[in-house]
């Protein structure tokens, strides 16, 4: 159960990383392809060029795991194409091993790193083999290695531009709430688990908030005017904090809202600011909604349900107290 259970979390944060899946993918085909390549020169007795397909296969390794370890996942595909291209480099002229493996290294190097960086990598690969002579037998052999590598560059970049545009559309739109274009929870769970793999002497707040009196307001007026609260609290809410908060639609009428490297002193000013701004401009046919909010500071090593719980804690806290007022958990 635990095997299984360890095995659907690694699954998701693939799925939820495209870059990390291609990283990995890259890393562990590298692994079964050449592998059988360096054992075999090795056997035949050819040490260097053994030895130096497994190093090649070890940095691949090294960097998968860092991808996985530290979450940085771009900085690992962009040293991954770079190691892929000056390994690939190294071998074909220095080694000469066939021109061919080259091929894989252009569509990965397009399909991990920055745009910038493959195309600039993938580059100095063609331009490094095709110009050297050693490596060809014919000329025509060289001009059409020269050709056909400008071409699988060219289909790869645009192929992994499309790709890339897809699956940002996708991601964002499976994490955003239909109706008022917050985040939704499945983002809040993946930016929670993200922030406990990441450094723990940042400082992070989240806030929960809720709607007081929002069932009678439904009940009264109709859902379709809660509805319009709703967006209206977004709209407000997103008008008054930084680009790199991040609000949440936790369910109903219930929020979250995530204050990321901020201190409990710097997270209560800003969140009070917030709550007078609702106080004063968020209203309903029956007349002013005001909000009741729960902040707890994310404390050392904290996973995320109990942080949750401590903000929740707090909110109800607020509302037992009068409503329309913060709480923070202790």
């Amino acid at each position: 159960m635990n095997f299984r259970h360890t095995v659907s979390i690694l699954v998701e944060r693939m799925r939820s990383d495209i870059r990390l899946a291609i990283i990995t993918l890259y890393s562990l085909s590298a692994l079964g392809l050449i592998t059988p390549f360096a054992i075999y020169r090795l056997y035949e007795g050819n040490f260097l060029l053994g030895m130096s397909e497994l190093a090649i296969i070890g940095l691949f390794l090294s960097l998968m795991l860092m991808a996985w370890v530290t979450n940085k996942t771009q900085l690992a595909a962009d040293l991954t194409a770079c190691a892929a291209t000056a390994g690939t480099v190294a071998l074909v002229i220095l080694m000469d091993i066939s021109y061919l493996w080259t091929f894989s290294t252009l569509v990965g190097n397009f399909l991990m790193a920055r745009k910038w960086l493959a195309v600039v990598a993938s580059i100095a690969l063609v331009i490094s083999i095709g110009l050297h002579p050693a490596s060809f037998s014919l000329m025509s052999e060289q001009m059409s290695y020269l050709a056909v590598s400008t071409l699988v560059s060219l289909f790869s970049l645009i192929f992994a531009s499309r790709v890339n545009l897809r699956h940002g559309e996708l991601s964002d739109m499976l994490s955003r709430d239909a109706l008022t274009g917050a985040f939704n929870r499945r983002a809040l769970d993946h930016d929670l688990k993200a922030i406990a793999r990441g450094p723990i002497e940042l400082e992070h707040c989240l806030i929960i908030m809720d709607l007081d009196e929002f069932k009678p307001l439904n009940d009264n007026y109709g859902h379709d005017a809660g509805d319009r609260v709703l967006v209206e609290l977004v709209r407000i809410v997103k008008s008054r904090t930084r680009e790199k908060d991040r609000f949440y639609r936790y369910g109903g009428d219930e929020f979250v809202l995530l204050l990321p490297d901020t201190s409990p002193s710097g997270a209560h000013r800003a969140i009070e600011n917030l709550r007078q701004a609702l106080e004063h401009e968020l209203a309903g046919p029956g007349g002013k909604v005001m909000v009741s909010m729960g902040l707890a500071q994310r404390q050392s090593g904290e996973s995320p349900d109990p942080w949750l719980k401590r903000a929740d804690d707090a909110l109800l806290s607020a509302k037992r107290t009068g409503k329309n007022r913060v709480v923070t958990a202790s």
